[in-house]
């Protein structure tokens, strides 16, 4: 029997994102206008170059941001379908933001989607579950309702069940 891991990135979180990146950026500087011109742009191949510079042109923009910023850019190569690279973007945001967990979604569903490091897979999806474990005691973030991050949280918590169990079934199958 295969397990099926399904891929879903919400435009919501992603929304959720751009809040955060931009709370965490000085009004008018040179930081946050290339990044709201790259929120703003709609052409993947056009944003992914902005975020690949944005990276070169302020490699010293707080983590939070720079995580988002890579998060971005793994969207876009999700949509390329290049593995190598939403790996590559995935452990560069976990680096900078080890507890964001889209980020650690993203590759472990990588991994495990292309039965490659499966156990770093296991590991990053794990992971996700304690996070979640300690915001549901955390308070509701501002601008969500209660309703709405309880449900993001259990989202969140059924895919990294899902992609912890379909890592270890292929580690037990492939062995």
């Amino acid at each position: 029997m295969k397990t099926r891991v399904i891929w879903t990135f919400s435009i919501a979180l992603l929304l959720g994102l751009t809040s955060i990146a931009n709370a965490q950026l000085k009004a008018g500087s040179p930081e946050e206008t290339a990044y709201t011109k790259i929120d703003a742009e709609k052409n993947s191949d056009a944003k992914l170059a902005m975020l690949l510079d944005y990276e070169k042109q302020f490699p010293t923009v707080s983590p939070k941001v720079m995580a988002n910023i890579y998060l971005m850019a793994m969207v876009i190569y999700s949509e390329k379908d290049d593995k190598a690279k939403i790996a590559e973007y995935g452990d560069k945001a976990i680096a900078k933001d080890p507890e964001n967990i889209s980020a650690l979604l993203a590759v472990s569903r990588n991994y495990a989607a292309g039965r490659t490091n499966l156990e770093k897979a296991v590991e990053y999806a794990e992971k996700v579950k304690e996070i979640i474990t300690a915001m549901r005691t955390a308070p509701v973030p501002t601008g969500t309702t209660e309703a709405q991050y309880k449900q993001w949280l259990d989202a969140n918590a059924q895919s990294a069940d899902q992609y912890s169990s379909y890592a270890k079934t292929l580690l037990t199958t492939l062995r």
